[in-house]
């Protein structure tokens, strides 16, 4: 848990200081998870949430700078789209603010039609940090 940690402290911006503790209620509630390595060191991962059949959501797709641009990314994702949970689901979404070209790249598109809506529960969550 703690090189998953680091992973999100060093190489996101959305996923800084979540705690070991909060990071195992993550992937507990996570359908798939992907981890990729480089020897004993966590260079990328990704999560994602599904239904099974209807919808899925990915979550937390990070690769290390050092790793970015040689197709790590990409085999995390393609992973995820195999898992059992999102291959059977009619569709798969995700959010991000400045990597568009990259999942564009791997047959996502923009849905103009649908927008993102938040409620901040912040205050409620059940954090454990």
């Amino acid at each position: 848990m703690v090189q998953l940690r680091d992973l999100f402290e060093s190489s996101s911006f959305w996923a800084r200081g979540r705690s070991c503790a909060d990071l195992r209620r993550m992937l507990a509630g996570s359908q798939a998870a992907v981890t990729a390595w480089n020897g004993p060191q966590l260079v990328g991962f990704g999560r994602a949430t599904s239904d099974g059949i209807y919808r899925a959501v990915l979550w937390d797709v990070v690769v290390t700078q050092e790793q970015q641009g040689l197709g790590l990314g990409r085999r995390v994702v393609e992973a995820l789209l195999e898992a059992p949970a999102l291959s059977t689901s009619e569709r798969v979404y995700l959010m991000t603010t400045n990597s568009s070209g990259f999942y564009e790249r791997l047959g996502f598109r923009s849905v103009e039609s649908q927008r993102l809506m938040q409620l901040d529960n912040s205050n409620g969550s059940g954090s454990t940090k």
